[in-house]
């Protein structure tokens, strides 16, 4: 978990590149069928943030196992692991509220360029971000389920005794 923090640097500064670019040279909004995009993204972002709530509460159900004791033990695995859960959070829910109000703007059709073109290039780097981040947080959350063992399993391997008749 210690490169998260180069990995979330480099996500935002390719997000913000990217979105600049958007930007400048590309207003995807203008697009045939973008309308529909939106619509996938949000109810991308509205699954992934189903799916946090669901991790999250598996993890506080596991959370004291030997793996997820040691997490949150060590100072540094601690801040690291509740930064990438409460930024992928907080990012989600902004990026659906973003996505709410671009398609408010979308539909109305009246909006002038250069405001949806803001819309678009901060949406575009708020997409970024939670992609970046949902990756993050899934990575994370895996590297937790699967290195986790249970202490008494560890307990039991170490003195020899199998409790398990399918072994």
């Amino acid at each position: 978990m210690r490169f998260s923090y180069l990995f979330v640097t480099i996500a935002i500064v390719l997000s913000l590149i990217i979105s600049t670019i958007i930007y400048i040279y590309l207003p995807i909004f203008k697009f045939e069928g973008f309308e529909k995009a939106l619509d996938g993204i949000l109810l991308l972002s509205s699954i992934s943030l189903g799916f946090y709530g669901a991790c999250l509460s598996v993890l506080a159900s596991i959370f004291n196992t030997k793996m997820v004791k040691e997490i949150m033990n060590d100072k540094n695995y601690r801040a690291e692991f509740i930064f990438v859960s409460v930024s992928a959070l907080i990012i989600g829910f902004v990026l659906v509220i973003t996505t709410i109000v671009y398609q408010v703007l979308f539909a109305n059709g009246r909006v002038s360029f250069a405001i949806m073109n803001c819309v678009n290039s901060v949406w575009i780097f708020l997409l970024m971000i939670f992609l970046s981040f949902s990756f993050l947080f899934v990575l994370t959350a895996f590297f937790i389920f699967f290195k986790n063992k249970d202490k008494q399993e560890d307990e039991q391997v170490n003195s020899g005794e199998i409790r398990n008749p399918e072994f």
